[in-house]
Protein backbone atom coordinates (compact mmCIF):
# COMPACT_ATOMS: atom_id res chain seq x y z
CA UNK A 1 0.00 0.00 0.00
CA UNK A 2 2.51 2.36 0.72
CA UNK A 3 3.95 4.23 -2.40
CA UNK A 4 7.80 2.98 -3.16
CA UNK A 5 9.10 6.17 -4.04
CA UNK A 6 7.69 7.91 -1.76
CA UNK A 7 9.51 5.86 1.02
CA UNK A 8 12.86 5.75 -0.75
CA UNK A 9 12.31 9.76 -0.80
CA UNK A 10 11.48 9.81 3.26
CA UNK A 11 14.39 7.72 3.92
CA UNK A 12 16.98 9.52 1.73
CA UNK A 13 15.74 13.08 3.39
CA UNK A 14 16.19 10.96 7.01
CA UNK A 15 18.74 8.21 6.50
CA UNK A 16 19.31 7.66 10.09
CA UNK A 17 16.77 10.39 11.93
CA UNK A 18 13.42 10.03 13.12
CA UNK A 19 10.02 10.11 11.22
CA UNK A 20 7.18 11.69 12.83
CA UNK A 21 3.65 10.17 11.71
CA UNK A 22 1.12 12.57 12.82
CA UNK A 23 -1.85 10.41 14.27
CA UNK A 24 -4.88 10.98 15.34
CA UNK A 25 -6.27 7.04 15.87
CA UNK A 26 -8.56 7.52 13.00
CA UNK A 27 -8.59 4.62 10.70
CA UNK A 28 -6.00 6.54 8.09
CA UNK A 29 -2.95 7.68 10.77
CA UNK A 30 -3.97 4.25 12.29
CA UNK A 31 -3.26 2.33 9.10
CA UNK A 32 -0.10 4.08 8.12
CA UNK A 33 1.34 3.94 11.64
CA UNK A 34 1.16 0.18 11.33
CA UNK A 35 2.24 -0.20 7.46
CA UNK A 36 5.50 2.32 8.57
CA UNK A 37 6.28 0.32 11.66
CA UNK A 38 6.30 -2.78 9.08
CA UNK A 39 8.32 -1.23 6.37
CA UNK A 40 10.71 1.50 8.48
CA UNK A 41 10.55 -0.30 11.90
CA UNK A 42 8.85 0.64 15.16
CA UNK A 43 11.84 2.27 16.56
CA UNK A 44 12.63 5.35 13.88
CA UNK A 45 8.77 6.47 14.25
CA UNK A 46 7.59 9.06 16.67
CA UNK A 47 3.78 8.91 17.09
CA UNK A 48 2.78 12.90 16.98
CA UNK A 49 -0.73 13.13 18.74
CA UNK A 50 -1.75 16.44 18.82
CA UNK A 51 -5.12 17.17 20.92
CA UNK A 52 -6.89 20.64 20.05
CA UNK A 53 -8.76 20.60 22.92
CA UNK A 54 -11.99 21.74 20.61
CA UNK A 55 -14.40 19.22 21.87
CA UNK A 56 -15.46 16.90 25.17
CA UNK A 57 -13.36 13.65 25.35
CA UNK A 58 -10.25 14.99 22.76
CA UNK A 59 -8.10 13.91 25.70
CA UNK A 60 -9.23 10.63 26.18
CA UNK A 61 -8.73 9.99 22.27
CA UNK A 62 -5.26 10.80 22.45
CA UNK A 63 -4.11 9.10 25.19
CA UNK A 64 -5.99 6.25 23.01
CA UNK A 65 -3.65 6.81 20.21
CA UNK A 66 -0.46 6.65 22.63
CA UNK A 67 -1.66 3.69 23.75
CA UNK A 68 -2.21 2.43 20.19
CA UNK A 69 1.74 3.35 19.31
CA UNK A 70 2.85 2.12 21.95
CA UNK A 71 1.12 -1.62 21.51
CA UNK A 72 3.14 -1.17 18.18
CA UNK A 73 6.55 -0.46 20.02
CA UNK A 74 6.48 3.55 19.00
CA UNK A 75 7.06 6.25 20.81
CA UNK A 76 4.34 8.77 21.34
CA UNK A 77 4.22 12.37 22.14
CA UNK A 78 0.79 13.97 23.09
CA UNK A 79 0.66 18.28 22.70
CA UNK A 80 -2.74 19.81 24.42
CA UNK A 81 -3.42 22.69 22.44
CA UNK A 82 -5.04 25.72 24.10
CA UNK A 83 -7.18 28.70 22.70
CA UNK A 84 -7.80 31.89 24.22
CA UNK A 85 -11.66 32.91 24.83
CA UNK A 86 -12.95 34.14 21.54
CA UNK A 87 -10.20 32.72 19.32
CA UNK A 88 -10.80 31.21 15.75
CA UNK A 89 -11.06 27.46 16.58
CA UNK A 90 -12.41 26.57 12.95
CA UNK A 91 -10.67 23.85 10.76
CA UNK A 92 -7.81 26.34 8.98
CA UNK A 93 -6.96 27.56 12.23
CA UNK A 94 -6.69 23.99 13.60
CA UNK A 95 -4.78 22.56 10.65
CA UNK A 96 -2.23 25.30 11.20
CA UNK A 97 -1.55 24.84 14.96
CA UNK A 98 -1.39 20.71 14.62
CA UNK A 99 1.28 21.41 11.84
CA UNK A 100 3.01 24.17 14.10
CA UNK A 101 3.00 21.18 17.20
CA UNK A 102 3.97 18.64 14.90
CA UNK A 103 6.85 20.91 13.50
CA UNK A 104 7.98 21.59 17.06
CA UNK A 105 8.17 17.96 17.67
CA UNK A 106 9.74 17.16 14.68
CA UNK A 107 12.62 19.77 15.36
CA UNK A 108 12.77 18.50 19.02
CA UNK A 109 13.72 14.94 18.10
CA UNK A 110 16.07 15.77 14.94
CA UNK A 111 13.37 14.64 12.43
CA UNK A 112 12.87 15.93 8.97
CA UNK A 113 10.00 13.95 7.90
CA UNK A 114 6.47 14.35 9.03
CA UNK A 115 3.93 11.26 7.56
CA UNK A 116 0.79 11.67 7.05
CA UNK A 117 -1.83 9.07 6.67
CA UNK A 118 -3.45 11.83 3.29
CA UNK A 119 -5.70 9.02 1.10
CA UNK A 120 -7.18 9.20 -2.61
CA UNK A 121 -10.24 10.03 -1.36
CA UNK A 122 -9.24 13.33 0.46
CA UNK A 123 -6.95 14.27 -3.09
CA UNK A 124 -10.42 14.05 -4.69
CA UNK A 125 -12.07 16.01 -1.61
CA UNK A 126 -9.52 18.66 -2.13
CA UNK A 127 -9.89 19.02 -5.99
CA UNK A 128 -13.79 19.99 -5.33
CA UNK A 129 -12.95 22.61 -2.46
CA UNK A 130 -10.31 23.92 -4.80
CA UNK A 131 -12.17 24.49 -7.73
CA UNK A 132 -14.92 25.77 -5.70
CA UNK A 133 -12.19 28.78 -4.63
CA UNK A 134 -11.91 29.57 -8.34
CA UNK A 135 -8.41 28.54 -7.74
CA UNK A 136 -5.89 28.57 -10.88
CA UNK A 137 -5.71 24.97 -12.34
CA UNK A 138 -2.25 24.63 -11.06
CA UNK A 139 -3.37 24.67 -7.53
CA UNK A 140 -5.50 21.74 -8.83
CA UNK A 141 -2.44 19.25 -8.64
CA UNK A 142 -3.19 19.72 -4.03
CA UNK A 143 -1.60 17.16 -2.20
CA UNK A 144 1.68 15.41 -3.23
CA UNK A 145 3.47 12.42 -2.35
CA UNK A 146 6.23 14.77 -0.98
CA UNK A 147 6.03 18.60 -0.03
CA UNK A 148 7.80 20.94 1.91
CA UNK A 149 5.84 21.12 5.03
CA UNK A 150 3.06 23.76 4.16
CA UNK A 151 3.80 26.01 7.05
CA UNK A 152 6.00 29.31 7.29
CA UNK A 153 8.66 30.05 8.92
CA UNK A 154 8.36 27.04 11.07
CA UNK A 155 8.26 24.92 8.21
CA UNK A 156 11.75 25.27 7.34
CA UNK A 157 13.65 21.86 6.10
CA UNK A 158 10.89 20.11 7.06
CA UNK A 159 9.02 17.65 4.68
CA UNK A 160 5.18 16.55 4.31
CA UNK A 161 5.06 13.02 3.30
CA UNK A 162 2.21 11.37 2.17
CA UNK A 163 2.52 7.70 1.45
CA UNK A 164 -0.86 6.72 0.97
CA UNK A 165 -1.95 9.01 -1.40
CA UNK A 166 -2.63 6.35 -3.97
CA UNK A 167 -4.68 4.35 -1.80
CA UNK A 168 -8.40 4.69 -1.21
CA UNK A 169 -9.92 5.30 2.35
CA UNK A 170 -12.11 1.94 2.44
CA UNK A 171 -9.26 -0.31 1.18
CA UNK A 172 -7.14 1.22 4.54
CA UNK A 173 -9.74 0.43 6.96
CA UNK A 174 -9.95 -3.06 5.35
CA UNK A 175 -6.32 -3.68 6.00
CA UNK A 176 -6.64 -2.94 10.09
CA UNK A 177 -9.71 -5.15 10.09
CA UNK A 178 -7.46 -7.74 8.35
CA UNK A 179 -4.95 -7.04 11.10
CA UNK A 180 -7.65 -7.06 13.90
CA UNK A 181 -6.28 -3.51 14.87
CA UNK A 182 -9.13 -0.73 15.98
CA UNK A 183 -9.20 3.04 15.14
CA UNK A 184 -11.27 6.02 16.55
CA UNK A 185 -13.99 7.31 14.77
CA UNK A 186 -13.64 11.53 15.25
CA UNK A 187 -17.34 12.75 15.37
CA UNK A 188 -16.00 15.88 13.85
CA UNK A 189 -15.94 13.65 10.50
CA UNK A 190 -20.40 13.59 11.26
CA UNK A 191 -20.70 17.32 10.97
CA UNK A 192 -21.62 19.25 7.89
CA UNK A 193 -20.53 22.12 9.74
CA UNK A 194 -16.99 20.93 8.11
CA UNK A 195 -16.89 21.62 4.30
CA UNK A 196 -14.57 18.86 3.69
CA UNK A 197 -17.22 16.65 5.71
CA UNK A 198 -20.01 17.78 3.17
CA UNK A 199 -17.72 17.54 0.31
CA UNK A 200 -16.95 13.69 1.10
CA UNK A 201 -20.66 13.35 1.94
CA UNK A 202 -21.55 14.49 -1.48
CA UNK A 203 -19.02 12.71 -3.62
CA UNK A 204 -20.17 9.80 -1.60
CA UNK A 205 -23.72 10.00 -2.94
CA UNK A 206 -22.51 10.97 -6.43
CA UNK A 207 -20.26 7.47 -6.50
CA UNK A 208 -23.52 5.61 -4.87
CA UNK A 209 -25.21 6.65 -8.08
CA UNK A 210 -22.50 5.90 -10.86
CA UNK A 211 -19.79 8.22 -10.76
CA UNK A 212 -16.08 7.62 -9.92
CA UNK A 213 -14.78 10.28 -7.67
CA UNK A 214 -11.20 8.88 -8.03
CA UNK A 215 -11.49 10.95 -11.61
CA UNK A 216 -11.14 13.69 -9.54
CA UNK A 217 -7.83 12.49 -7.98
CA UNK A 218 -6.70 11.92 -11.61
CA UNK A 219 -7.02 15.36 -12.38
CA UNK A 220 -4.15 16.52 -9.72
CA UNK A 221 -2.11 13.52 -10.88
CA UNK A 222 -2.43 14.73 -14.56
CA UNK A 223 -1.59 17.97 -13.90
CA UNK A 224 0.92 17.45 -11.65
CA UNK A 225 4.05 17.54 -14.44
CA UNK A 226 2.36 20.07 -16.12
CA UNK A 227 2.55 22.39 -12.83
CA UNK A 228 5.98 20.85 -12.15
CA UNK A 229 6.93 22.83 -15.33
CA UNK A 230 5.34 25.99 -14.34
CA UNK A 231 7.21 26.05 -11.04
CA UNK A 232 10.41 25.08 -13.31
CA UNK A 233 9.82 27.98 -15.48
CA UNK A 234 9.24 30.39 -12.65
CA UNK A 235 12.30 29.78 -11.16
CA UNK A 236 14.51 30.09 -13.67
CA UNK A 237 13.00 33.13 -14.64
CA UNK A 238 13.54 34.57 -11.25
CA UNK A 239 16.59 33.27 -11.13
CA UNK A 240 17.97 34.68 -14.74
CA UNK A 241 15.88 38.59 -14.46
CA UNK A 242 15.10 39.00 -10.67
CA UNK A 243 17.76 40.83 -7.93
CA UNK A 244 17.13 39.54 -4.26
CA UNK A 245 18.81 41.34 -1.67
CA UNK A 246 18.00 43.12 2.00
CA UNK A 247 14.73 41.74 2.01
CA UNK A 248 13.08 43.15 -1.53
CA UNK A 249 13.42 42.13 -4.85
CA UNK A 250 13.40 43.55 -8.25
CA UNK A 251 13.84 43.26 -11.92
CA UNK A 252 13.69 45.19 -14.98
CA UNK A 253 10.56 45.50 -17.19
CA UNK A 254 12.40 44.56 -20.26
CA UNK A 255 12.79 41.11 -18.64
CA UNK A 256 9.56 41.00 -18.04
CA UNK A 257 7.95 41.54 -21.23
CA UNK A 258 5.96 38.36 -22.03
CA UNK A 259 2.43 37.59 -20.23
CA UNK A 260 2.31 34.34 -19.13
CA UNK A 261 1.49 31.49 -16.64
CA UNK A 262 5.26 31.51 -15.53
CA UNK A 263 5.50 35.10 -15.26
CA UNK A 264 2.53 35.23 -12.76
CA UNK A 265 3.78 32.72 -11.14
CA UNK A 266 7.07 33.81 -10.57
CA UNK A 267 5.49 36.96 -9.31
CA UNK A 268 3.55 35.62 -6.76
CA UNK A 269 6.22 33.73 -5.55
CA UNK A 270 7.92 37.41 -5.18
CA UNK A 271 5.27 38.93 -3.45
CA UNK A 272 4.82 36.31 -0.91
CA UNK A 273 8.31 36.09 -0.09
CA UNK A 274 9.23 39.90 0.23
CA UNK A 275 5.94 40.18 1.69
CA UNK A 276 6.76 37.83 4.72
CA UNK A 277 3.06 35.76 4.23
CA UNK A 278 2.61 32.41 5.69
CA UNK A 279 0.20 32.21 2.35
CA UNK A 280 0.74 33.31 -1.28
CA UNK A 281 -1.55 35.14 -2.64
CA UNK A 282 -4.72 34.49 -4.78
CA UNK A 283 -3.48 33.34 -8.50
CA UNK A 284 -6.49 35.85 -9.95
CA UNK A 285 -5.15 39.07 -7.75
CA UNK A 286 -1.61 38.12 -9.05
CA UNK A 287 -3.06 38.15 -12.41
CA UNK A 288 -4.89 41.55 -12.03
CA UNK A 289 -1.11 42.95 -10.80
CA UNK A 290 1.09 41.52 -13.92
CA UNK A 291 -1.33 42.97 -15.77
CA UNK A 292 -1.89 46.24 -14.79
CA UNK A 293 2.29 46.35 -14.12
CA UNK A 294 2.94 45.68 -17.76
CA UNK A 295 -0.24 47.64 -19.09
CA UNK A 296 0.79 51.06 -21.32
CA UNK A 297 -2.60 52.18 -20.93
CA UNK A 298 -2.15 53.46 -17.51
CA UNK A 299 1.09 54.76 -15.17
CA UNK A 300 1.69 51.67 -12.93
CA UNK A 301 3.02 53.37 -9.43
CA UNK A 302 2.51 51.35 -6.64
CA UNK A 303 0.26 48.24 -5.89
CA UNK A 304 -0.31 46.68 -2.41
CA UNK A 305 -1.02 43.02 -2.30
CA UNK A 306 -0.36 39.81 0.22
CA UNK A 307 1.81 42.04 2.41
CA UNK A 308 3.88 43.27 -0.13
CA UNK A 309 4.16 46.83 -2.13
CA UNK A 310 4.45 46.40 -6.04
CA UNK A 311 6.77 49.82 -7.33
CA UNK A 312 7.75 51.12 -10.54
CA UNK A 313 11.16 53.08 -10.02
CA UNK A 314 11.59 53.98 -14.21
CA UNK A 315 12.03 50.46 -16.26
CA UNK A 316 12.56 48.80 -12.95
CA UNK A 317 9.90 46.90 -10.43
CA UNK A 318 10.51 46.76 -7.07
CA UNK A 319 8.87 44.90 -4.47
CA UNK A 320 9.33 45.40 -0.71
CA UNK A 321 7.39 44.84 2.55
CA UNK A 322 4.36 46.99 2.87
CA UNK A 323 4.86 49.66 5.82
CA UNK A 324 0.99 49.50 6.48
CA UNK A 325 1.94 46.14 7.36
CA UNK A 326 4.86 47.11 9.46
CA UNK A 327 3.52 50.15 11.43
CA UNK A 328 -0.33 49.53 11.65
CA UNK A 329 -2.89 51.13 9.61
CA UNK A 330 -5.48 53.62 10.64
CA UNK A 331 -8.14 51.37 9.77
CA UNK A 332 -7.25 49.55 12.99
CA UNK A 333 -4.86 47.10 11.46
CA UNK A 334 -1.82 46.44 14.17
CA UNK A 335 1.50 46.68 13.35
CA UNK A 336 4.60 44.02 13.77
CA UNK A 337 5.20 43.37 17.65
CA UNK A 338 8.50 43.32 19.04
CA UNK A 339 10.61 39.94 18.83
CA UNK A 340 12.45 38.63 21.79
CA UNK A 341 15.68 36.56 20.33
CA UNK A 342 17.09 33.41 22.52
CA UNK A 343 20.18 33.63 22.46
CA UNK A 344 22.47 31.22 20.54
CA UNK A 345 19.04 30.36 18.89
CA UNK A 346 18.36 31.51 15.45
CA UNK A 347 14.60 33.50 14.88
CA UNK A 348 12.74 34.40 12.10
CA UNK A 349 11.51 37.79 12.08
CA UNK A 350 8.51 38.87 10.24
CA UNK A 351 8.83 35.56 8.18
CA UNK A 352 11.42 37.33 6.04
CA UNK A 353 15.01 37.82 8.38
CA UNK A 354 17.12 35.10 10.09
CA UNK A 355 18.49 36.30 12.89
CA UNK A 356 21.00 34.65 15.86
CA UNK A 357 22.73 36.52 18.63
CA UNK A 358 24.56 34.79 21.40
CA UNK A 359 23.75 37.54 23.97
CA UNK A 360 20.51 37.23 26.28
CA UNK A 361 18.25 39.95 26.43
CA UNK A 362 18.00 41.67 22.94
CA UNK A 363 14.51 42.25 20.84
CA UNK A 364 13.68 42.98 17.34
CA UNK A 365 11.98 46.20 16.97
CA UNK A 366 11.29 48.49 13.72
CA UNK A 367 13.44 51.06 13.39
CA UNK A 368 13.28 54.15 10.34
CA UNK A 369 12.10 52.71 7.08
CA UNK A 370 10.82 49.45 8.04
CA UNK A 371 14.31 48.52 9.05
CA UNK A 372 14.52 46.10 12.11
CA UNK A 373 17.20 47.18 14.80
CA UNK A 374 18.11 45.36 18.39
CA UNK A 375 16.99 46.66 21.52
CA UNK A 376 18.35 45.78 25.00
CA UNK A 377 17.08 48.36 27.57
CA UNK A 378 17.67 51.48 26.21
CA UNK A 379 20.68 50.12 24.49
CA UNK A 380 20.04 50.07 20.47
CA UNK A 381 22.17 47.81 17.91
CA UNK A 382 22.25 47.47 13.95
CA UNK A 383 20.44 43.94 13.22
CA UNK A 384 24.24 43.53 11.84
CA UNK A 385 25.07 42.44 15.31
CA UNK A 386 22.49 39.40 15.40
CA UNK A 387 23.90 37.56 11.72
CA UNK A 388 21.12 38.63 9.80
CA UNK A 389 20.27 36.40 6.82
CA UNK A 390 17.33 37.27 4.39
CA UNK A 391 15.37 34.00 3.52
CA UNK A 392 13.51 35.60 0.36
CA UNK A 393 15.28 32.86 -1.77
CA UNK A 394 14.33 29.89 0.48
CA UNK A 395 10.67 31.25 0.31
CA UNK A 396 10.88 30.94 -3.36
CA UNK A 397 11.95 27.33 -3.11
CA UNK A 398 9.90 26.40 0.02
CA UNK A 399 6.76 27.72 -2.06
CA UNK A 400 8.40 25.79 -5.14
CA UNK A 401 8.53 22.29 -3.09
CA UNK A 402 12.36 22.70 -3.87
CA UNK A 403 15.02 21.51 -1.12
Amino acid sequence: MLEVSTIERMSALGASRQIVVALSGGGDSTALLHLLAERVGAERLVAGIVDHGLRRGSADDAARAADMAHALGVRAHITTLSWEEGANGSQHAARHRRYAALAALANSVGARVIATGHNRDDQAETVVMRAARWAAWYNLVCMRAMTPLPLWPQGRGLWLARPLLGVRRAALRDDLLRRGASWIEDPANASIHYERVLTRQRLAEREAAGFDPMRLAGIAERLAPLAARVGEEAAALIKRAVRLEYGTASFKLADWSARGIAYERALQLLIAAAGGSAHAPHPSRVRIMNALMLSHRRPFKAQTLGGAVVRRHGDVIRISRDRGALYGRADGARGLPALALDAGIETVWDGRLALKIDEPGWTVVLGRNGQPELENGAVRKPIAAAAPRWLLEERVQHLLGQD
